[in-house]
């Protein structure tokens, strides 16, 4: 609890600063916290989960006992899954043609983002209107957070109201494969991972550019780069996938492997901080030690835990809904009144 007010309190501070000393929050935004975000959600994904402020905002009407708590049906999580992809492949290469040098742009997004993850939770059961379908971030985590190095107690969730299926947080050995059996967002995870090492690569290929600079010209440059690039290693990554169609343990190597790429690809060429402060011989020592240990860490390490420890069920007659279709639509009751 003390973390999540810590880190709502940086989310607040944030916004302040994009808004009103631009320059600071753009430094404090792209300079140190995203470029660190990668590294946690792959080592632990389970600690940013328990902290986020965008969670914090989307389980605020749980805590303050006004959600509806609507169940989120199979075809609705399937559909915001889609949204949540293409937002997250429209947001990143919007930081090339503003939201990276515009502090107000950038606090509006953030203001906007969070103002949905609260709608969602008063609408929605638990952690399934955000968190674990509608949130640009959440594929990357599936992605980067396949093989968490550390487990941690679920500080969102008392009970476990299976509101998702499967749960992201209580599931071992999560990929964005791994799905209720929803034939889109069967595909939707298989694309996230075959298209985002080129994505990322691309996205690295294109500048900055000042206000005065964008045109349109420069949106089909921010834009081409990385979804041309992601079509590539997408269409490598489903030869390979095929070449080893009859390998299931070779197919899910090779989903390491990809995943390992993006992330490595990212570090590649971001570190935190401005890179005018770091010595030249920095970025070399970097390579030297980020894809190796990425690679090492994702696709050789065995995997063994989840990103969260899954509370008790709500109600033993509730936890029945993971055994048969037919029970999605019970009531649940408190525990002991089954």
């Amino acid at each position: 609890m003390t973390l999540q007010s810590v880190m709502f309190t940086v989310g607040v501070v944030l916004v302040g600063l994009l808004l009103f000393w631009p320059a600071a929050g753009i430094g404090l935004m792209w300079n140190f916290l995203i470029p660190v975000a990668p590294a946690l959600v792959t080592i632990s994904p389970g600690l940013w989960r328990n902290v986020c402020p965008m969670a914090t905002m989307h389980m605020l009407p749980q805590k303050l006992g006004i959600s509806r708590n609507i169940r989120m049906p199979e075809w609705g999580a399937a559909s915001l899954g889609l949204i949540s992809v293409i937002l997250l492949f429209i947001v990143v290469p919007m930081r090339r043609i503003g939201l990276n040098v515009d502090g107000p742009l950038t606090a509006i997004m953030l203001l906007s983002a969070a103002a949905i993850a609260f709608t969602m939770g008063s609408l929605f059961e638990m952690r399934s209107g955000w968190c674990t379908s509608l949130c640009p971030i959440h594929p990357v985590e599936r992605l980067y957070g396949t093989n968490p190095a550390l487990t941690f107690k679920n500080a969102r969730c008392n009970l476990c109201e299976g509101c998702s299926n499967p749960c992201p947080d209580s599931t071992p050995e999560l990929t964005p494969t791994v799905t209720s059996g929803n034939k889109l967002q069967q595909f939707l995870g298989n694309f996230l991972v075959g298209s985002f090492p080129g994505f990322v690569w691309g996205w690295y290929q294109v500048k900055d550019y000042a206000p005065n600079e964008v045109d349109s010209n420069a949106i089909m440059t921010a834009y081409a780069w990385p979804l041309v690039a992601c079509v590539v290693t997408y269409f490598i990554f489903k030869i390979g996938e095929y070449v080893l169609r009859h390998k299931p343990d070779a197919r899910a190597t090779l989903h390491r492997i990809f995943a390992a790429a993006a992330i490595s690809t990212y570090y590649w060429y971001r570190l935190p901080g401005p890179a005018s402060l770091l010595p030249d011989w920095f970025p070399l020592v970097s390579h030297m030690i980020t894809t190796p240990f990425f690679f090492w860490f994702i696709v050789l390490r065995a995997p063994k835990v989840s990103w969260l420890k899954r509370p008790v069920m709500a109600s033993n007659y509730w936890s029945s809904r993971f055994e048969t279709a037919a029970n999605k639509n019970l009531i649940r009751v408190a525990p002991g009144k089954a």
